[in-house]
């Protein structure tokens, strides 16, 4: 209609500039990305070119998988109970319903998407560099906000995304390989610095695709045996090195052989009541206080009863550091201390693993959840934890909705009910849903909305990977990770997120 008035290629700017708007506002801004999806569709509506359509939407199984999806959601909403969730949760995925099938039945040019993945590049460079600037100003702040532009976890996956999308570059021209070798770099830095689990998952999913393409292209056989024994032996001795790191220490918990007294033979305080811990260590056990004020005092101008740094009464500290070090809180321990450790007393840090790198410090965080968790202790504010009453919740539920599901809108009634039956540990606040979006369709659609999306996924990797799409095969396996972990596409910017990408790598595809 608009190439009447305007000229005959009005359409197609149109549709390329609310494609590149996407890209721009997936890191951005919520506010930029449903601007840009309801431009993309107005835009396709006004068109009115619908003789070419249905011939494209056809020969795609993505639009067929959207299709289902959408009226999975459909019919879920007639045994519903709560319709508002229902239609809101129809709504959050508007993008994933409208964006692919738009894309694919009014295509840009495969010439033209080297400027759409610019453009999310350029938006991610920028968001990144204000959310590290925010990092390295705010080192008290929690790892949860350091992203500025929405959450922290989908936006560690826009980070991988990120990276397998200059790996692309990398591959179609080499010329810029040292510019494309920095941003890698800072993306991979990113990752790291952020400390969001989801993203070191995506991260390595993405590893895998990319093994799985380049080995695609060695052609010997012996040197492919080679690398591929060489890489599964590599993940076989890192995933014993992560379990062994991972594993809790259950000896930990055996207070029948605690020494009575420190080795100058002053009594232990041991208090084997409390569980109280602190990486791993107990802390109000080994306690010879009055000996450790006396050390204390040789090392430090702080009182052993006054404040650190930024306000907190030193003692507590000092016997929550000794502990995360496991050190007895006496003379020995204290003398194991380095000058670095009593300064970071002095500055109210409690836990050595505070002083880490991000990513080990991350590693044992996790650690020291798996070993709350399996003594036992509250899973409130515990990331790792709160998956597993989540999981555990998911679970029961579908065992009791196994084949049908509970529909599209008694996904959380469905949780709060089973939550207070098994007398969850968890707050009602943290009473979420499975994190985890293979579980989350079974949970909705029953046993045969299960088995359709993962029967897509498993088949959209393969087909990728028979058509040597490397950004296919990255996404797809960035995809699985997210699902894993995450319900990605209970968000918006989850669902722009897929829908965006795999509208992209459709419009590559078709040729192939």
């Amino acid at each position: 209609m608009l190439n009447r008035i305007f000229g005959p290629k009005t359409h197609d700017n149109i549709n390329l500039f609310a494609v590149f708007s996407l890209a721009i506002g997936l890191p951005l801004n919520k506010v930029v990305m449903s601007l840009a999806t309801a431009l993309l569709a107005l835009n396709f509506l006004l068109n009115g070119d619908f003789k070419n359509v249905i011939s494209r939407v056809k020969k795609s199984k993505t639009t067929w998988f959207i299709a289902i999806v959408f009226l999975l959601h459909f019919v879920g909403v007639f045994y519903s109970t709560d319709l508002n969730y229902a239609l809101r949760d129809i709504n959050i995925k508007l993008p994933l319903f409208v964006i692919p099938i738009v894309m694919i039945a009014y295509p840009i040019k495969q010439s033209q998407l080297k400027y759409i993945l610019f453009g999310f590049i350029a938006s991610l460079l920028l968001t990144s560099i204000v959310n590290i600037n925010f990092m390295l100003n705010h080192p008290e702040a929690n790892y949860r906000e350091f992203s500025r532009f929405g959450s922290h976890i989908r936006y560690g996956l826009l980070i991988v995304m990120g990276i397998l999308v200059i790996l692309h570059f990398t591959l179609k021209n080499k010329k810029w390989w040292p510019l494309h070798v920095v941003i890698i770099i800072w993306l991979i830095y990113y990752t790291i610095m952020s400390q969001v689990f989801s993203g070191y998952v995506a991260l390595c999913f993405l590893g895998l695709g990319c093994f799985i393409y380049f080995i695609m292209q060695v052609k010997n056989f012996k040197v492919r045996s080679l690398v591929i024994l060489i890489f599964f032996g590599s993940l076989i001795f890192a995933g014993y090195k992560s379990y062994d790191f991972l594993t809790p220490d259950q000896s930990l918990l055996n207070f029948s052989d605690l020494p009575t007294h420190s080795q100058q033979g002053t009594p232990y305080y041991n208090d084997t009541t409390t569980l109280w811990f602190e990486n791993g260590h107990h802390v109000p056990s080994l306690i010879a206080e009055n000996e450790l004020k006396k050390e204390w005092k040789k090392r430090s101008e702080i009182p052993f009863n006054g404040l650190t740094k930024d306000g907190k009464n030193i003692k507590p500290v000092i016997f929550c550091y000794m502990s995360s070090k496991g050190l007895p809180k006496d003379k020995v321990g204290m003398d194991q201390l380095t000058p670095k450790d009593i300064e970071n007393i002095e500055n109210g840090i409690t836990s050595i693993h505070l002083t880490y790198n991000p990513f080990k410090k991350r590693l044992t965080q996790l650690r020291n959840e798996l070993y709350l968790y399996s003594i036992g202790f509250d899973p409130d504010g515990n990331s790792l934890l709160q998956r597993f009453e989540h999981w555990r919740a998911g679970s029961i539920i579908i065992q009791n909705n196994w084949l049908f599901g509970v529909g599209t809108g008694d996904l959380q009634i469905s949780f709060n009910e089973v939550y207070s039956e098994m007398d969850s540990q968890l707050n009602p606040s943290f009473w979420r849903r499975a994190h985890n979006q293979f579980m989350t369709f079974w949970i909705s659609f029953g046993i045969f909305g299960f088995i359709i999306f993962t029967s897509f996924w498993c088949f959209y990797l393969w087909k990728n990977i028979s058509l040597h799409n490397f950004i296919g095969i990255g996404f797809a396996l960035i995809s699985i990770g997210s699902f894993i972990s995450e319900d990605t596409l209970e968000t918006q910017q989850g669902a722009t997120f897929i829908a965006l990408f795999l509208g992209i790598v459709a419009i590559m595809n078709y040729k192939k």
